[in-house]
């Protein structure tokens, strides 16, 4: 009766969603699940495991509040591999409750119904067994070096269900406990503070974890391995690395940064970093990093000396990308995944900002210049909303977005709202909409508008401009048109990602003239507008549409080679040279743009800019493909950052 009741809701539930927007689905919830409990704590006690077989012995003990009256079944994620042995009420307790399953649904009868906000508490033995690779990773060496037996866990999106029975969404946060027995040899790292290490009289020992602030289930994580571990601290916070043995000798090197980081971002948010400790612990097979709370995990890839004479992947982007998710995605979680960039994308944009806070504007420049060129190619793949279920482009996109939300608020109310942000949302859940309201709040201001085009729809502005000098009226008039298309079509369920007609924006034009330079800041309200600069006193000399490079966007716009070659030398932000230098390099047989592009080579103020290919697009430091609902990236581009050591390796991500 239950399960076809709970069938005809979401039958109503389906062909209500076909008629919304993507817009109204976000921010309806459409996608948030939902549960008639609040998963409080689960002490989750693994043991005996077994190499060959990918199993292993479990308990978990799940404390919950009910959210009904009358709660009479609690229904939990278990993986159907997991075979369950018995349920008891309490911790120890004699009394057997009923269980059913129903493929990865495991449902507990509690003895008696438990009422509105009364607390149960049940623990469950079970034996484990995974598929390698899905909740836990079951690594043996196969005679290879650099390999030791291992085993990690990997939760993100809903896998950990796989390995531990528990409430496997992000909406419903958690303390826990985490206890290991393993052989003598081997570390077991995970969440929160260490609680005991105790030797078993059979050679093993039991570690014990406790994360005491409550966090989303997917971040439970263990890593078992025989590791050699590194101190470091920031403000008397643990700061540990584990490596393997072999690696000890590298790894200091490479993680070095990683207090100063916690600081500039502690500083930055306004948030002091707020876990127990931050471990970092290197893995082998792993698909790049994965955020998990206070313990990151990470490919074994240390990178060797020579990647340290150029800029080696791992410590440009990864170890910042992964140390910013303990703010944005563990801290304030997205509430469900269709809101996966408030993870992903505030974790790609803030290491742009520490090697600005760090390197200076032009490391800051780079860094999202890269990101440009990873976003264009994803979006000419398919085009997609920040904000969607399975959305393909939140990592670059999403770093780019908060960036022209930061072109646009000014530094001071950008930090504030998201200072707003993280202290609302707080150990909890967040959506798109939150983040908005967070804004509003800390700015006054209602950046509805930005939203709906950035977030909620699909695609940017391409802007065609042409620009005409009368030299008698002293007039300079820009047409700027957006010849973007909207060619996206529904899918099965009606739903369209739609590319707006018009981008609303704020841009700055700057107008070089032998008198000196004017600027204006107009606003774009139209498919197509014009843009007058009276009393341009002198021929302009260049002229810069979106000064600054604040606005995402693709741009056309012919002009004399004159003005290119003085906004190539005169312009500081790296996207507006770049794109210059691709305009240049198309008129091989113009003198004057070779002498330009000769001078950029020889006398630019920064690497990239001599150092950039005119023949064709710039390579990515980080391009990049769609995998398993993370970003797999490439390795680094021998002008910007050596190549990982293991050249052969599969191509790790960040999450």
């Amino acid at each position: 009766m239950r399960l076809s009741l709970a069938v005809c809701v979401l039958c109503g539930l389906a062909l209500r969603a076909a008629a919304q927007s993507n817009a109204e689905r976000v921010a309806n919830d459409a996608y948030t699940r939902s549960h008639d409990y609040d998963l409080v704590h689960q002490v989750i006690d693994v043991r005996d495991f077994d190499w060959d077989s990918t199993t292993f012995t479990g308990r978990v003990t799940t404390s919950l509040v009910a959210l009904r009256p009358g709660l009479d079944s609690v229904i939990l994620d278990a993986g159907q591999l997991l075979t369950i042995r018995k349920v008891t009420a309490g911790i120890t307790g004699t009394t057997s409750l009923r269980f059913t399953r129903h493929g990865d649904t495991l449902v507990v009868y509690p003895a008696k119904p438990v009422a509105f906000h009364d607390t149960t508490r049940f623990t469950i033995d079970y034996r484990g067994r995974v598929d390698n690779g899905k909740g836990l990773t079951f690594i043996v060496p196969e005679g290879r070096p650099h390999r030791p037996q291992q085993i990690w866990s990997q939760g993100e999106d809903m896998n950990n269900h796989l390995w531990f029975p528990t409430h496997d969404f992000p909406n419903d946060k958690m303390t826990w406990e985490l206890r290991a027995t393993v052989p003598a040899v081997d570390a077991a790292v995970s969440n929160g503070r260490l609680v005991f290490d105790r030797k078993n009289p059979d050679g093993t020992h039991t570690v014990a974890w406790r994360q005491d602030l409550p966090t989303a289930t997917y971040l439970v994580s263990l890593v078992v391995a025989p590791l050699a571990h590194l101190s470091d601290a920031w403000r008397g916070i643990p700061v540990d690395y584990y490596v393997y043995h072999e690696d000890s000798a590298i790894a200091r090197r490479l993680f070095a940064a990683t207090p100063d980081m916690i600081d500039v971002y502690s500083r930055l948010t306004g948030i002091p970093y707020p876990w127990a400790k931050y471990a970092q612990t290197t893995v082998a097979d792993f698909f790049g990093g994965m955020e998990n709370v206070s313990a990151t995990t990470l490919v074994d890839w240390l990178p060797d000396e020579r990647a340290y004479r150029d800029r080696p992947w791992y410590l440009w982007i990864l170890i910042p990308h992964e140390l910013a998710h303990q703010w944005f995605g563990d801290y304030t979680t997205t509430e469900n995944w269709a809101n996966m960039w408030l993870n992903e994308g505030f974790a790609e944009f803030m290491p742009g900002q520490y090697w600005g806070a760090k390197l200076g504007r032009h490391a800051a420049d780079d860094y999202y210049l890269d990101e440009y060129t990873q976003f264009m190619g994803i979006d000419a793949r398919r085009r997609m909303p920040l904000a969607a279920r399975a959305s393909n482009n939140i990592y670059p996109k999403g770093a780019l977005v908060l960036r022209m939300l930061q072109r646009y608020l000014g530094p001071e109310r950008f930090w504030a709202s998201l200072h707003t942000y993280l202290t609302r949302h707080a150990l909890g859940n967040a959506t798109s909409d939150d983040l908005r309201q967070a804004v509003l709040e800390a700015t006054g201001e209602n950046l509805d508008w930005f939203w709906d085009e950035w977030v909620y729809q699909a695609g940017y502005p391409e802007f065609a401009v042409a620009a005409a000098y009368d030299s008698t009226g002293k007039k300079l008039t820009l047409t700027v048109t957006q010849t973007q298309v909207d060619t996206a079509k529904a899918d099965s369920t009606g739903l369209r990602f739609a590319t707006p007609a018009v981008f609303r924006m704020p841009v700055t034009v700057r107008v070089g003239t032998s008198a000196g330079d004017v600027t204006r800041r107009v606003a774009l309200t139209a498919r197509e507008q014009t843009i007058v600069f009276d009393r341009v006193a002198a021929p302009p000399t260049m002229v810069v549409f979106d000064d600054g490079n604040a606005v995402l966007k693709g741009l056309t716009f012919e002009q004399p080679t004159a003005w290119l070659a003085t906004q190539l030398a005169r312009d500081p932000d790296l996207w507006n040279r770049f794109w210059v230098i691709r305009q240049l390099a198309g008129r091989g047989a113009d003198s004057a743009a070779g002498r330009a592009l000769a001078a950029a080579a020889t006398g630019a103020d920064y690497f990239t800019t001599r150092a950039s290919e005119p023949s064709s697009s710039r390579t990515t430091r980080a391009s990049s493909i769609r995998s398993k609902g993370c970003w797999a990236i490439s390795a680094p581009l021998p002008m910007h950052s050596a190549r990982s050591p293991t050249a052969a390796a599969p191509t790790p991500s960040t999450r």
